[in-house]
C-alpha cells in the first residue's frame, strides 16, 4: 500500500515541475509589464521596486489600442460566425447523406489540417480578386484555415444526433436549413460553444497571418500592436509585456467561463464514424 501511494504522488511532483515551464513565463511576462525600463531590461520574474500601473496607460493610448481593439473584434466576430455556420452545415450535410462526393468534400476537408499556409498565392489570388488589404480578405482567409477543423467536431459530434429527429422535423414542415437551424442546430449547443472558443482564441491571438494580409496599421489587430514598442532600434520590454497581457485578458476570460462546454464538446465528438 505505502508503494502503491508513493508513485501518484512522485508523479505528483513531476507534473508540478513540468507546469513551471509555463507558468514562469506567464509570471515573468506579468511582472515586467508593471516594472520601469531599466528592471525589465533584466527580464527577471522578481518583483518590481515600484508598481508601475501607467504602463497600461502608456500602451493603451501610445500603441492605438482601442482601433486595434474593434478591428480584432470585428475581424475575430466574423470569422468565428462564419466557420460555425459554414462548418455545422457541410457537416450536417456531409453525415446525413454519405454519398461519394460528400465523402470526397469531406477528405478534402480533412487534407485542411496539415495544408500549410501559403503566402504568396493567397496575397495573389486576393489581389486578383480585388481584396487585398481589406477586412474581407483577412476574414475569409481565417474561415477558410479554420473551418477544416472545426467541421471534423461538428461531423463527430453529428453522429450522436439520431436520424429519427430529422424525420420527426420533416414530418412538421421543416425541410432543408430550416430543419437544420430549427432541430439539429439547438442540440449541438456543446460543440457549437467548443467550436467558437477554440476559433475565438486561434484567431484572437494570431499573429503571422494579419502580417501578411494587413497593409495597413489602422487595420492591425491587437498582436500587431507589439511592434508599436519593439523594433529594431527600441525594445521596451515593460511595454512589450503590458500589451501581452491586455492582449490575452479576453481569451483567459472567455476560457474560464466556457471551459467546461469545450470539455464536453470535445468528448463527446470523439465518435467513429
Amino acid at each position: 500500500m505505502t508503494t502503491s501511494r508513493r508513485y501518484p504522488i512522485v508523479w505528483e511532483v513531476i507534473l508540478w515541475l513540468l507546469s513551471l515551464t509555463i507558468l514562469y513565463p506567464l509570471a515573468m511576462v506579468v511582472m515586467t509589464s508593471f516594472k520601469s525600463l531599466g528592471e525589465a531590461s533584466q527580464l527577471s520574474i522578481s518583483l518590481p521596486e515600484h508598481f508601475h500601473f501607467e504602463n497600461y496607460k502608456t500602451v493603451f493610448v501610445q500603441g492605438k489600442m482601442l482601433q486595434a481593439l474593434m478591428n480584432s473584434m470585428l475581424i475575430t466576430g466574423c470569422s468565428v460566425l462564419l466557420i460555425v455556420i459554414l462548418s455545422g452545415t457541410l457537416s450536417f450535410t456531409i453525415m446525413r447523406n454519405r454519398s461519394t462526393l460528400n465523402r470526397a468534400i469531406y477528405s478534402m476537408m480533412t487534407l485542411g489540417l496539415i495544408a500549410p499556409f501559403a503566402a504568396l498565392p493567397t496575397i495573389k489570388t486576393l489581389q486578383f480578386l480585388h481584396i487585398y488589404g481589406t477586412y474581407t480578405s483577412v476574414i475569409l482567409v481565417y474561415t477558410a484555415l479554420f473551418m477544416s477543423f472545426a467541421t471534423m467536431l461538428f461531423s463527430g459530434f453529428m453522429l450522436t444526433v439520431p436520424k429519427e429527429l430529422d424525420e420527426a422535423g420533416i414530418i412538421d414542415g421543416c425541410i432543408g436549413f430550416s430543419l437544420f437551424y430549427k432541430v439539429i442546430l439547438p442540440l449541438l449547443l456543446p460543440i457549437t460553444v467548443t467550436v467558437a472558443i477554440l476559433n475565438f482564441m486561434w484567431v484572437w491571438n494570431e499573429f503571422y497571418y494579419p502580417l501578411f494580409l494587413v497593409n495597413k496599421s489602422s487595420m492591425w489587430t491587437l498582436p500587431l500592436t507589439v511592434y508599436n514598442f519593439f523594433g529594431r532600434f527600441n525594445r521596451s520590454w515593460h511595454l512589450v509585456s503590458a500589451n501581452m497581457v491586455i492582449v490575452s485578458m479576453p481569451v483567459v476570460i472567455a476560457y474560464l467561463f466556457a471551459q467546461k462546454y469545450i470539455i464536453s464538446g470535445m468528448t463527446a465528438g470523439a465518435v467513429k464514424g
